[in-house]
């Protein structure tokens, strides 16, 4: 196997395993349900360790907290609940650093314009699950905040800008949006496999278009 084609062959086995995991997650398949899970974002590491030219501790660390946050509330107890939110702030973090440098003077009225609508929504979700998010719920505000300046810094860098890492960055932070409202929803109050399906795919895809982005951004800067 040619060095050159191991990119490739890790996206197609990205997408297996995601596929993987949705089909057993909906026949009932526990072996194979974790297993994928357990793999997908080491995966997606050992993807950008080889692809990328500049190997951010940051975004490894962001994928390593994921990765946590996951395992924290795949257990779905109350001190891993806990720890899982702290986690998944943490992540949302670090994804707010990455794409930092795309604020300026001229375009942050825009983005926060642009966030929200996204941060009204979820004020409005977290309000309706508030009592199950127990005495950290401003964690979860938190971590709606940094989703929706996520969503609004796609949207406007997109209009902006409309390359190909701007369309990656779009795609991401629209699908970081769905994901943590489908994840709300699915947890606390309406718990179905349909929901759950949107939770898995928009993750997901939403963790390897920002790879995409992020790699596209690090040779820009790297030619530049």
């Amino acid at each position: 196997m040619k060095l050159t084609n191991l990119p490739k062959i890790l996206i197609i086995l990205y997408f297996i395993n995601l596929f993987l995991y949705s089909i057993s997650s909906l026949i009932g398949i526990e072996e194979v349900k974790i297993f994928s899970w357990a793999i997908r974002i080491p995966i997606l590491v050992v993807l950008y360790l080889v692809t990328s030219k500049k190997r951010q501790i940051l975004y490894i660390a962001a994928l390593l907290l994921y990765q946590l946050a996951s395992v924290y509330f795949y257990f779905d107890t109350p001190s891993g609940f806990i720890f899982g939110t702290f986690c998944s702030a943490s992540f949302k973090i670090c994804l707010v650093i990455l794409i930092l440098d795309l604020v300026t003077k001229n375009n942050r009225f825009a983005f926060a314009i642009a966030s929200i609508p996204f941060f009204v929504f979820y004020l409005y979700i977290i309000e309706i699950v508030i009592s199950s998010l127990g005495e950290f719920y401003f964690v979860w505000i938190i971590n709606a905040f940094l989703t929706s300046f996520i969503g609004g810094v796609g949207i406007i860098n997109y209009i902006n800008n409309s390359d190909k890492k701007s369309f990656w960055l779009l795609i991401s932070g629209i699908l970081f949006v769905i994901q943590i409202g489908a994840f709300f929803i699915n947890k606390f109050y309406l718990k179905t496999e349909s929901i759950y399906q949107i939770v898995i795919l928009s993750y997901a895809i939403s963790h390897f278009t920002f790879y995409k982005f992020l790699i596209l951004k690090e040779e820009e800067k790297y030619v530049n």
